[in-house]
């Protein structure tokens, strides 16, 4: 049985085939491009609101409902989408989608105080539509974790490609105006991607053809799947909320907190590519079970406030298993349920587990002792290993009762 834990057998009969007819290049690279023109914003947020403020268009105490009101309604336009919108017209719907974020982002232009919020909820459900889309594609691939792992580098080299820049050119003339300017730019250039969507997506399978394939459809194990997601991501973001608190504790110098958060953003971006070449070869559940360990350790002994020098290998260790566990999440709930409709739900999860993580943990910090966010933090990731355990075992026990009695 030890053995079989870390077998990808079950796995691969799982995911490792296309649902309906594989995409052509074309058509992979305007999946992939309409998801990662919708995040672009979430990895710009902190230059171009933190300018808002200084440009006294937005106050500090609304920068963190910015923050969160975008991830939430991002999650609920993939919630929404998902549910009413079929995966046909798939060009038309990227194409409103993407107009309709690039006329949001523009509308950013003369945008302050309350009517930011009102813009960036709006922009965040035309978010949620063309990740949506993606979704389509990573969903019904030959093995999602392989692209998932690809659309996370993308949008990583997108969203730290854009903040490098922006403050130096359109932002450093402009201000805030020019990097909306940018990401007003960027969402046409989505719109315009969808043209090379193909006409529609094919159907993911229902639980009666998934059983008679031998597999368990959607129900209990599959909620489970989605739990452990949510906590593995309120995890990720509630500790990395609180890594320059954590820094500012450890006695570093302001440019070596920004350099801490860099490193793990670079890093993260590293370990989804390692991920992406991995995926056909590795389970998720030794993944998993890697990247628990290093967060063990960075946890233990980030708790111990160390020296500059090895805070910032810590954080870059964070970063990296960080990025390189997240692609696994779509093999990890699709074990659960093989008809892939929970896989489909992975963004709307994590993006709720990414709001709700640093709440949990600011109900354990102080404005003087920021580890008491750790132990929440380390709590979420424990929870998370039992369940994906529990669900990993019950899921090979299954499978060789089928095996046995066939």
């Amino acid at each position: 049985m030890g053995m079989r834990l870390l077998d990808r057998t079950q796995e691969a009969a799982d995911d490792d085939h296309w649902i309906g007819r594989p995409p052509s290049g074309p058509q992979i690279v305007a999946y992939l491009t309409v998801g990662t023109v919708a995040l672009l914003f979430s990895g710009v947020q902190p230059i171009l609101l933190d300018a808002l403020v200084a440009e006294q268009r937005l106050t500090v105490g609304l920068v963190g409902w910015s923050f969160t009101v975008e991830f939430l309604t991002l999650a609920l336009g993939v919630v929404l989408a998902g549910a009413f919108a079929k995966p046909d017209k798939l060009a038309l719907k990227g194409l409103l989608a993407g107009l309709a974020l690039a006329i949001l982002n523009g509308a950013m232009l003369c945008a302050s105080g309350p009517l930011v919020l009102a813009d960036r909820a709006a922009a965040g459900l035309a978010e949620g539509v063309l990740v949506w889309l993606t979704m389509l594609m990573i969903t019904r691939a030959s093995t999602p974790a392989l692209w998932a792992g690809v659309f996370l580098v993308a949008q990583g080299l997108l969203q730290v490609g854009f903040a490098a820049i922006l403050p130096a050119t359109l932002m450093d003339r402009f201000g805030a105006n020019g990097g909306f300017a940018a990401a007003a730019v960027v969402a046409l250039i989505g719109a315009l991607a969808s043209f090379a969507l193909p006409s529609a997506a094919a159907a993911l399978p229902t639980d009666v053809e998934a059983e008679a394939g031998g597999a368990q459809g959607h129900g209990a194990r599959a909620i489970a799947s989605l739990a452990a997601v949510f906590l593995t991501y309120a995890f990720f973001i509630g500790f990395f909320a609180y890594l320059p608190q954590l820094a500012g504790q450890a006695k570093m110098a302001p440019g070596e907190v920004g350099g801490a958060v860099s490193l793990s953003l670079a890093l993260s971006i590293l370990g989804s590519g390692v991920a992406a070449l991995l995926a056909k070869r590795l389970s998720y559940y030794p993944a998993c079970l890697v990247s628990v360990a290093a967060f063990a350790v960075v946890l233990v002994w980030i708790w111990r406030l160390p020296a500059a020098p090895v805070f910032m290998a810590l954080a870059s260790l964070h970063g990296f298993f960080w990025g390189f566990f997240m692609p696994f999440q779509m093999p990890l709930v699709i074990e659960s349920d093989p008809t892939r409709r929970a896989a489909a739900l992975v963004p709307t999860v994590q993006a709720l587990g990414a709001a709700a993580g640093p709440v949990l943990c600011s109900l354990w910090v102080t404005d003087a002792e920021a580890r008491g966010g750790l132990l929440v933090a380390g709590a979420c990731l424990a929870l998370a290993l039992l369940t994906v355990t529990v669900l990993h075992v019950r899921r090979l026990a299954t499978a060789s009762l089928r095996s046995v009695s066939s």
